[in-house]
């Protein structure tokens, strides 16, 4: 009971120092946040968000966020959901114009390319420009070819993927797009620091990473409360043993002791 009831604090406080530094994240979204905190070695929590249904949180320690905020913004997170072509289609009006239509349907796809580009590993951004002429009844020749262009930021010197596949995908993606119409622009931006040895901090004497701070602190402070329980414990089983010693000498008769000349 008295060991509960020095925890239960302590474990509120450990709570009440979590600060979110991201929320109303899909599963995905809050994955990547979740990963990009923990290699850059910053402890962090991953739950429901009650504000949102479906959609989920992360937080950090109090004295982590400004370190977090500074590995979220290098890796571009979170990523802002752009409109994809369901979402985009007919919003603005109940019955949509096919000029209508069209302007709306080439910011979707878009989108939805730039979705797929993004959930390629070590793609950090992706934006994809499409130039696709409207369709004209009236008109007797075909429409002029469209063009497309995509600007793809990648962390590290190499990227995940080739010009070429890119041109492939955003072709593929779009109705009368040739590969060589696409022009690929590749940014690269620098892997971020690994979090070994030099990512250290103190909790009084022990050095050691700051992604086990908290797990220390806690440990430290359920050890010291486990040490107060026992030496409170340890005073009362002592003061209870000197009464009974002394209720017992109180008790038994006293020694009389016997003549000489009897023994």
């Amino acid at each position: 009971m008295r060991i509960g009831r020095l925890i239960a604090p302590l474990s509120v406080m450990l709570v009440a120092c979590a600060v979110p530094v991201a929320a109303g994240l899909d599963d995905g979204e809050a994955n990547r946040v979740f990963v990009a905190l923990n290699q850059a070695g910053i402890e962090a929590a991953k739950e429901p968000d009650p504000a949102v249904e479906g959609k989920w949180k992360v937080n950090v320690a109090k004295d982590d966020v400004a370190q977090a905020l500074s590995a979220m913004r290098e890796e571009g997170l979170p990523r802002q959901r752009p409109q994809g072509v369901l979402e985009a289609i007919g919003k603005d009006s109940l019955v949509p114009s096919e000029a209508a239509e069209h302007a709306q349907l080439v910011p979707g796809l878009a989108a939805d390319l730039e979705r797929s580009l993004e959930g390629i590993d070590g793609i950090l951004g992706a934006r994809v420009h499409l130039n696709v002429p409207a369709p004209s009844p009236l008109r007797d020749t075909a429409p002029p070819r469209g063009t497309a262009a995509v600007l793809l930021e990648h962390r590290g010197a190499t990227p995940p993927l080739s010009s070429d596949s890119v041109q492939r995908l955003i072709a593929g993606g779009v109705a009368g797009l040739l590969p060589t119409d696409v022009v690929v622009v590749m940014l690269p931006r620098a892997a971020p620091p690994t979090s070994g040895g030099a990512s250290l901090t103190h909790v009084g004497p022990i050095a050691v990473a700051r992604a086990s701070v908290r797990g220390l602190q806690a440990a430290l402070g359920v050890l010291i409360a486990l040490v107060a329980v026992l030496a409170g414990a340890t005073l009362v089983l002592y003061s209870r043993l000197a009464q009974v010693r002394a209720a017992s000498a109180r008790d038994s008769p006293p020694v009389v002791p016997v003549p000489p000349s009897l023994r």
